[in-house]
This record gives structure tokens, sequence and C-alpha cells, in this order.
């Protein structure tokens, strides 16, 4: 449907009472128009947040136009989006924008934003619902204790009881492999009074420690979860320890999956059992991987079967239980690239945790100096003495007692969406440092070279709306977390991350004089982006610069640890520039090729798109490794988890 602009400065296009866009005119070269002209959001439980709405500006003359600024009513809540900004010709500006009632009722309100001038008035309404459920959930937590690998240990129940006098819904319950939760299909109603019971299972696949935060989504009360334990200890006999579900599988398309054991003499020998059968077009070879091309007859569904392994002594070990293979439809991403070669050779590109002092184009591997993934001794002594020094801090930047500690994420699009993934496993940890408030500074479209200017608008967003949205001040923050790229690359090597190092640099010191007691700076990292690749929009950040961006981190924070002035953290040396800096969650994996701790990204974990990971399956993985970095690093435990967690 085509609108033509006229003359006035607004207009509302009613068709059958329903406004479907606001068109402008500010001078003769500048035309554009807004959609929509209204927000209404349905109902939300008080004291949670509502599912996102969007309010897009287009700029639909031949000149530029500024968003110059915004405002919004209380109740309504930003989430991306920032002033100033300037929308070129033919181009478009987004903000997403949430309701957060605090009482049940009715509000209204406002989203105002000034372009090149003129404001802009998009009314908002909102219903808060009251609810009268309360979930409580027994145990708080479980522990399964040593679980010899190959086996599953024995089962625990939990229970979710609706303690209140209203109904209410369980929407999903969720534990990460090799945890898992057996229960009734979602949602499930839980009526005033009854309990609803899941069935948590562990499975020994490595022989190590594991943890992890089981979470429960219900529709009107907030998010809550316990925490797991279990210990997988080896095993003295051959054992097959590959476990159901395996990487997901698409259809019509490339699969890889490498079986493993334990306990047996090596080389093993693997075949499919009898009476088992792969889906067509999968063949396991003798050394233990399932590869192949997905027929075109098989269709979306799980299929089982059983493999046996034979080591070198002629001792034979069968799966304890059918594997399943799940087979989902295609996503619209290049879901045959599963895994990515280093440019013009046949060999894979390996991960740096795993490259170690080999080396990629010439450029040594490893996290830190010397091919190494451990921080240097004295570097990581530093920052444990930073991390033990943390304490809440009062509006000032004062330490109070009862003050809070603030942890902001700098990204762009792909951050932001496993940070609110992020967000929602921490809030509902018993395990959290309940001083700790997390700041969602990450927003789409904020590539580094943005966060990089100190006086880009992108900042202002976080002190003009997120900090104030979380309840803190530039004051309370004392830690980042930054993961970004920029949005394009020129495909050479090492020429894109010459210049996207000094942006990281930049966004170091900017953190420093925009946050006076940032002390700690995590650097997270681009997923697998192959799936992206060869698709015929062109991707953003594809293959081999998701996983190039790595040497960028890698060489930012080597910078620091070589005695760089400005990157100076230590006030003993000299002027301060920047805070301590260091790799956090590293989560790049070649697609369907499992890096050393098992890591694989399957075109399932993405979005459409293969860049952005998709809500829940890649959101939940990396938001895991997140969590698994913040509670257990040395330099991260003390003011991260509580002071009862830490004594464990």
């Amino acid at each position: 449907m085509s609108i033509a602009l006229c003359e006035c400065r607004w207009t509302k296009i009613m068709v059958m009472g329903l406004v479907l866009v606001m068109t402008g005119t500010i001078s003769s070269a500048q035309t554009f128009t807004v959609s929509p002209t209204s927000l209404s959001f349905t109902g939300a439980p008080v004291g949670m947040l509502s599912l996102a709405k969007t309010v897009t500006i287009y700029n639909t003359g031949t000149t530029n136009l500024t968003v110059n600024s915004y405002s919004l009513s209380p109740e309504f809540v930003l989430i991306y989006g920032w002033a100033p900004y300037v929308i070129g010709p033919g181009k478009q500006f987004a903000f997403g924008i949430k309701f957060a009632p605090d009482a049940a009722g009715s509000f209204s309100g406002q989203f105002t934003v000034n372009l090149s001038g003129t404001d802009v008035v998009i009314p908002i309404t909102g219903k808060g619902l009251s609810t009268r459920a309360v979930s409580t959930v027994t145990p708080s937590a479980i522990s399964f204790g040593p679980v010899p690998v190959g086996t599953t240990g024995t089962p625990q129940v939990l229970t979710i009881k609706n303690a209140g006098a209203t109904s209410m819904k369980v929407l999903a319950v969720t534990a990460d492999p090799p945890f898992n939760v057996a229960g009734p299909a979602y949602p499930a109603l839980v009526k005033a009074g009854q309990s609803l019971n899941v069935q948590v299972t562990f499975t020994g696949t490595t022989a190590q420690d594991f943890s992890d935060v089981l979470t429960i989504l219900y529709d009107v009360v907030p998010q809550t979860g316990i925490s797991l334990h279990a210990t997988g200890t080896p095993q003295t006999s051959l054992t097959v320890n590959v476990f159901s579900p395996l990487p997901t599988a698409t259809v019509s398309s490339a699969y890889l999956a490498p079986l493993g054991a334990t306990g047996g003499t090596p080389p093993y020998t693997w075949s499919v059992a009898p009476d088992s059968f792969l889906p067509n077009g999968l063949a396991l070879s003798s050394s233990g991987t399932i590869t192949g091309t997905l027929d075109p007859a098989v269709t979306v569904g799980s299929y089982s079967f059983n493999v046996q392994v034979t080591d070198s002594t002629g001792a034979t070990a069968s799966t304890s239980s059918p594997l399943v293979l799940a087979v989902a439809p295609l996503t619209g991403s290049n879901c045959n690239d599963i895994y990515f070669n280093v440019r013009n050779t046949q060999s894979p590109m390996v991960p740096l945790t795993d490259l170690g002092t080999l080396t990629y184009q010439g450029y040594e591997g490893g996290l830190y100096p010397d091919g190494t993934n451990f921080r240097p001794v004295d570097h990581d002594l530093a920052g444990s003495l930073i991390a033990q020094s943390i304490q809440p801090l009062d509006a000032d930047g004062d330490p109070d007692p009862n003050g809070k500690i603030g942890l902001l994420s700098i990204g762009m699009s792909a951050t932001f969406d496993t940070f609110v993934r992020f967000m929602s496993d921490f809030y509902s940890d018993p395990d959290r440092n309940p001083h700790l408030v997390l700041v969602p500074g990450a927003q789409p479209r904020a590539e580094a070279a943005l966060f990089a200017d100190p006086s880009n608008g992108a900042w202002n967003a976080i002190s003009q709306s997120f900090l104030p949205q979380s309840g803190i001040t530039a004051n309370q923050v004392v830690a980042a977390w930054v993961d970004d790229v920029d949005s394009r690359s020129t495909g050479t090597f090492p020429s894109d991350i010459a210049t996207l190092q000094p942006e990281f640099e930049s966004i170091a010191q900017n953190l420093h004089s925009k946050f006076p007691n940032l002390q700690l700076l995590y650097f997270g990292s681009r997923i697998y982006a192959g799936y992206s690749n060869f698709m015929k929009k062109l991707p953003q950040d594809p293959e081999p610069y998701a996983y190039e961006s790595g040497f960028a981190v890698k060489w930012t924070i080597e910078d620091q640890i070589n005695g760089n002035p400005n990157l100076n953290y230590d006030p003993t040396k000299g002027l301060v520039m920047a805070p301590w800096m260091s790799w956090g969650a590293y989560t790049w994996a070649n697609g369907l090729i499992p890096r050393a701790d098992g890591l694989v990204w399957t075109c399932q974990d993405l979005m459409p798109d293969g860049t952005h990971v998709n809500d829940p399956n890649g959101r939940q993985k990396e938001a895991n490794l997140m969590m698994q970095f913040f509670k257990s690093d040395s330099t991260t435990v003390p003011w991260f988890l509580s002071t009862e967690a830490r004594k464990r």
C-alpha cells in the first residue's frame, strides 16, 4: 500500500479504524514514516516484563534525518535504540519498548522522539495484571554425587507447588546436558494448592564435575531456578559415553557427529548395532563418526538407533539406550556449511582454545601469550586481588553494605540476544550475589566502531535509560562484558583485525572514563557464523571473520599484559587508562566439529540468517558458557556468587 505524503506536519492514515502509519514532512527533502503510530500491551503480570514491541522510523526523503532525542513514560522501558542517530535516505532505525507494570490496572503514556526538530508522539497503553499465585520449589538444590561415565544416576524428583490462591502455568522447565528434565507437556496448569512433579537425571559423559541451573518459566510469576551438581567418575571397563540427544540434524543437509568411548584400550572400532539403522544418507565410520547428507526422503522427526564399539583387546560395549537423532526443518541458513576451512586450504579452522602453540595464517593460537589458555600468573593474581576488593557501592560510588554491584554488557544484536537470556538465568539462580545487578548495554546495530567513539549516541542510551531502569548509577558499575565486532569486513586477515583491535582498546578506555569504578573487563567472542556464508543476502561478520575476530581480543589483552601504557590498569605504574582485562567465555567452535570440550554449533542453534543465536537453543547454550565462566573464574567468584555459595 503506498501512502502519499501531504504538506502538513502530521497525518494519520486510518483504514477501518486501524492506525497503520504516521507520515510527516519537515522540508521538501525530508520525509519520513513512523510505524506503528501507537502501542498497546494487552497485559503483563505485575513485576514482570511484557514481550517487546518495536517503533520503526523510515527515512523516505532524500537527505539525512536525525533522531535528536527520545523520552518514555514511566511503566514502559526502553530495551534498544538511542539518540542522536542519523538515518540516511532510504534507511530505517528502530526502538524497542517493553511494558513493566508495578501495580495492577491500566496505564497510559507515550514515547516521544524528536526527528530533526519535530516531536513525534506515539501513545502507549498497557494493563498490569495481578496474580495471587505463589510458586515454591523443592528441593532448593539437587546433587547426584558421583556417577560413573556411561551410566545415568538415580532420578531425582523436583516438585513445583502453587502455594497461592489462583492458578498459574509452568511454561517450561529446562536444564542443560548432561542433566535432563522429563515432565508433562507444557504449558502445564497448576491450580492453587496443587503441585507439579518433574524428573531430573544426570548422565556421566566425562570424568569431571558438573554444575548447572535448572530454570522454571511461568506465565504469571517470575522465573525461578535451582542449582544442579554432579560428578562423572572414570570407568574401568569399556563403555560408550555418548548419549542422547545427538547434535540436531537438518533435512536434506550435511551432518557430522563423532562418537566416544572410555575405559577400554584404543583404538576403537565402531559399527551400527544389528537390527538398527541410521537415517538414509548417513553412515557410521569404523573410527566412530557419523557423516553424510540426509536423504531428501528423511523428514522432520526423531530417529533412534544403537551402536557398538570394540577395543583393541576385543572387548565390546553397546549403547545402554538408543541414541536419538532429531531431524529439524531448514531454517533459511546455509545448513550444509557444517564447518569452515582455513582460507585457501582443505584444513578446518581450529578454535583458539584448541590451536595452542600452532598457528593460523602465521599467528599463534591460545587465548593468551605463548599459546596458552591460562592468564599469566602476574596478570591472574592482579585480577584476583581486584575481585576480592570489590564491594557493594551506593549511588555515589562509596562502599555500602546495602549497595549494589553493576555488571554491564557492551555489544551489538547477537550480544543483546544472549545477554537477555543470561539475565533471565542469573536472576533465577539461587547462588547469585543479591547485590549484583546486570545492565543490558548491548544493542542491535551497536557495532564496535560505535562504542569506540566516546561521543556516540549508543553510550547515551546506557546512561539515560538502561542504568536508571536497572536501578543503579554509573558509579556502581564495576565490571563489563564486551562481545562486539564490526558489521562488515573486507575479507582479509589480519587487516580486518588491525581495525578491530584498536576499537576494542578504545572501548576499554571509554569504559574507564564513563564508569569511574569499573575495574574488570571481560571479552566474549563471536560464535560460529558459517551457516550465514554464501546466502543470497550479504551476511554480517561471516566466516572466517567471526573466527578471526577472536585474534583482536587476544591481541588487545596481550597489549595490556605487555605493558601498553594506554591500557594501564595499575595506579602504581602510572595513569590508569583502562580496566584490567581478560577473556571471559570463548564461545567459537567450528560448526559440527566438536572442540576439545565437546562444544558444537548446529544450524538449529541459529536464526535463519545464520548469524544470530535463536531462542531458546542457541541463546541458552551461549548464556550457559557465560554462566559457567562467571561462577568459576577466580576473578569473578568473589563478587558474582553469594556468600553461601562461595563457602561451598
